[in-house]
């Protein structure tokens, strides 16, 4: 029986709803409880917290005052298309910075101004201060929302007096004031630039230094001078060595003192001491290789071993010698004490000459960068300057038209609308659709089986064959009992129709699971007594070397078993008869010296055949399918293999057992579901109240019969009297 995903087909899909049911399932309480909560207080939180905002308008009028003839001309859209120009610039000087800035040194509000801070009712206004033009008409209306409505006709009014003080009327002679002003202002910001830029050219013409390198070369006179410093450093360190031998010696310095040659300087002056120090590193290995092998009285190790104390001793005396040739020669010589000295000397007269530079540079640099940051404010100033005088002739052009304030803004007696709850329903519903998004993904995740659905909806993977009742209170619902025995003999029908091989010799099945604790051993029991009472002889092996759940819960752990037929055969003599006639037991067994290691593929074979040749089902309990070690040479062996799943356990490790069964070639049936809610036994629950009830109704001789098949039985009856 090979599902979809192993054979290659595409499994089917299952819809968003079923998708939904199976991610949520066992935590649609949890996940409903928790969303409500979050979004009651998502909500009340949302209610608090929006502020209601109270809406105060004003309006300008923007009326035209060109002459009458122009009226008196023949109209060709023109003039309509000016004065809307006009609104429309009128419109977007009315939210300006500077009408803004203007209304905020008002004096109308200075004391909203202490009591929020200045750029927080800067922001607040520029974010809700609104002007806009009704088409069709010559009126400006200026609008602005706030939560005090004081607050919002007093911020209304000083935008409308800051526009009409700034934008008003009559201003032909202050702008034309203003225009000169800036234009001379912007000839003398042209003639300092110039100057700054005639300093900076002939700074560049008085330096040897290209502009564009003057950072590069910093940087590698400072590289030069740390250099130079390491050197320096380094020769201390020689010179303070030579200086600190002499002294312990009791001698001065002369000068002509030579240090001794370092490691290094030895190597590179005398090349046969690395090939001395490679054959010693060479040896050592062979040597360490040949003594893991002919041990260490061996003739060859110990040739091997002289061999490499004679390379050392002629590596020490080429040290040696090496040594004093660098020492008595022409590179020793240039380490003395006094060409050492000389070489500080010069080194150090250097780093002074790169320092020089470095400095000079940095001056330069300075001087420059100065000069250009002056230059690039002075443009920038001046650039501002332009905008300003380009703004002061738009402006000069529109000053034909006349604007007044036509209704000044009154305080708002209601907000202008109540967004509390609209925005208290969004949060709660999407606190409510946020959580159960995290528990879909938690489910998407940790996906735990809560139905039998759940089983089938991955059509072909599990073969879900039916379901376990929790009988957990079966004290209260006595009932339950015999739905359970339903629910397995109908368990026991379906295996018997699917089950693969039908011989005359017995049919061996094992129960596994994917976790410790999923009911295997009670399933086990459970159909093992079914099997019984249908007629068949039935054994129950225990085979869980670990948990020896079976054995233990027909309380047989003294008794010799599956081990001691491991080792010693006889089957016969280890079978223990139960309470049902045809149910018997192979209890794990009491010898501790056999192991689930002793489970090999020909031990199981041979048990397997003494069982089919005595009993006609066999039914095999073992620890979990991935955990333990006995049941892989089982469930290769056995005729069919069922898996239990407990309520609520996860399917992961379901479809792994399943993958592995079918890697296996193992004649895999499907799953059991332990401990299952009613709602997957309802229709087995109705059949057995059904039974109760008909058996009730005949004992008690309150059934009734049908009239029509009476009466059809009666004719019956009396045609064959005569007879």
């Amino acid at each position: 029986m090979q599902n979809n995903e192993f054979n290659g087909d595409p499994a089917p899909q299952a819809s968003p709803i079923e998708m939904i049911r199976d991610r949520l399932a066992g935590r649609w309480l949890t996940a409903g409880i928790i969303g409500l909560t979050i979004g009651v207080v998502g909500a009340f939180l949302a209610w608090n917290l929006t502020p209601l905002l109270f809406r105060s308008s004003g309006l300008l009028i923007a009326s035209s005052n060109r002459a009458i003839v122009v009226k008196m001309l023949q109209d060709d859209g023109t003039n309509a298309r000016s004065h809307e120009s006009y609104l429309k610039t009128q419109v977007s000087l009315v939210t300006s910075d500077d009408v803004v800035s203007n209304a905020l040194d008002s004096e109308r509000l200075q004391e909203l101004q202490r009591s929020r801070g200045y750029y927080p009712l800067y922001t607040g206004i520029k974010t809700r201060l609104l002007a806009y033009n009704p088409k069709g008409t010559e009126l400006i209306e200026v609008v602005y929302e706030d939560k005090d409505p004081d607050a919002a006709s007093l911020v209304t009014n000083a935008i409308m007096d800051a526009y009409m003080e700034i934008h008003g009327n009559n201003k032909s002679m202050s702008i034309s004031n203003t225009k000169k002003q800036i234009r001379d202002e912007r000839a003398k910001l042209r003639t300092l630039i110039n100057r700054l830029r005639s300093q900076q050219q002939e700074l560049v013409t008085n330096s040897n230094n290209v502009v564009a390198d003057v950072t590069s070369l910093i940087a590698a006179k400072a590289e030069e001078c740390a250099t130079y410093n390491a050197m320096v450093e380094q020769i201390n360190e020689t010179l303070g060595k030579i200086e600190e031998d002499q002294k312990k010696l009791g001698n001065e310095v002369t000068g002509d003192e030579i240090p001794d040659p370092t490691e290094q300087e030895l190597k590179v002056f005398e090349p046969r001491i690395n090939g001395l120090e490679m054959d010693i590193e060479q040896q050592d290995i062979k040597l360490a290789t040949l003594s893991s092998r002919l041990g260490g009285e061996h003739r060859i190790i110990r040739n091997l071993s002289s061999q490499i104390e004679a390379t050392k001793v002629t590596l020490a005396s080429v040290k040696v010698e090496a040594a004093e040739r660098w020492k008595t020669g022409p590179v020793g010589k240039e380490k003395s004490f006094s060409k050492q000295s000389e070489r500080r000397a010069k080194i150090n007269e250097k780093l002074k000459k790169r320092r020089d530079q470095m400095r000079d540079l940095q001056e330069f640099q300075s001087e420059y960068d100065s000069i250009q940051r002056d230059i690039e404010a002075n443009e920038i100033d001046g650039a501002v300057l332009d905008e300003r005088l380009k703004s002061l002739e738009r402006e000069e052009t529109n000053i034909q038209e006349q604007v007044r304030i036509g209704q000044v803004a009154t305080v708002p007696d209601r907000p202008e609308k109540d967004t509390r709850g609209p925005i208290a329903a969004g949060v709660f519903g999407g606190s409510v659709v946020l959580v159960m998004g995290v528990f879909f993904l938690i489910g998407s995740v940790d996906q735990r089986t809560f139905a039998i659905r759940q089983l089938k909806m991955d059509q072909g993977q599990f073969h879900c064959l039916g379901v376990v009742p929790d009988t957990s209170k079966a004290s209260v619902e006595p009932e339950i009992l015999n739905i359970g025995m339903n629910c397995v003999h109908k368990l026991r029908n379906r295996i018997e129709s699917i089950r693969f091989r039908k011989t005359d010799t017995g049919y061996i099945m094992l129960i596994s699971s994917p976790f410790q604790g999923d009911g295997k051993t009670t399933l086990v029991q459970l159909l093992g007594h079914s099997y019984a009472a249908a007629g068949f002889k039935t054994c129950l092996v225990d085979c869980d070397f670990i948990g020896r759940s079976l054995s233990h819960s027909l309380d047989m752990l003294d008794r010799r078993g599956l081990k001691e037929v491991i080792k010693e055969g006889d089957i016969e003599e280890k079978l223990v008869g139960l309470d049902r006639d045809n149910l018997f037991l192979l209890p794990i067994g009491l010898d501790e010296m056999v192991n689930p290691e002793m489970m090999q593929l020909d031990v199981v074979e041979n048990l397997f055949a003494e069982l089919r040749g005595t009993f006609d089902f066999i039914i095999i309990d073992t620890g979990p399918l991935s955990g333990s070690i006995e049941s892989m040479p089982i469930a290769g062996s056995v005729d069919g293999v069922i898996l239990a799943l407990r309520k609520g356990r996860s399917r992961v490790p379901l479809k792994r057992c399943v993958r592995d069964l079918h890697e296996l070639n193992a004649p895999y049936l499907g799953v059991v579901l332990n401990y299952a809610d009613k709602s997957d036994y309802k229709d087995i629950s109705s059949v057995s109240k059904s039974i109760e009830q008909v058996i009730k109704e005949e004992a008690t001789g309150l059934r009734t019969r049908n009239a029509l098949t009476e009466s059809l039985n009666m004719k019956t009856k009396r045609n064959k009297s005569p007879e």
